[in-house]
C-alpha cells in the first residue's frame, strides 16, 4: 500500500516554508538575518527539489504531495533567478 513518508512532506514543507521566510520577512535591519535568509534559500530549494525528485523516484511512495512540492521549489527557484538578475541590473522591474 502507498503512503506518504517524511521525504513527501519534507519536500512540500521546506519550499512553503522558505517562501514564508522570503515574502513576509521584508523589513530587514539586521545584515546578520539578511545573510542568513540569503544562504538559507540558496541551501534550501537545491534540497528541496532533491527531495521532490527522490520521493517521485520512490515505488512505494505516493506522488501527489511531491509533485505540489516539485511545482513549489521550480517557481520558487524561478523568483529566486529573477531577483537575482533584478540585483546585478539586468532584469526589468
Amino acid at each position: 500500500m502507498k503512503k506518504y513518508s517524511w521525504i513527501s512532506y519534507l519536500s512540500i514543507g521546506l519550499p512553503v516554508l522558505l517562501s514564508l521566510l522570503l515574502f513576509t520577512v521584508s523589513n530587514l535591519d539586521s545584515l546578520i538575518l539578511a545573510q542568513a535568509i540569503f544562504y538559507a534559500q540558496f541551501i534550501g530549494v537545491p534540497l528541496s527539489l532533491i527531495l521532490s525528485v527522490i520521493a517521485l523516484l520512490k515505488k512505494s511512495e505516493k506522488k501527489t504531495i511531491a509533485i505540489f512540492g516539485l511545482i513549489i521549489s521550480l517557481i520558487l527557484s524561478g523568483i529566486l533567478a529573477y531577483l537575482l538578475l533584478l540585483g546585478f541590473g539586468m532584469g526589468e522591474a
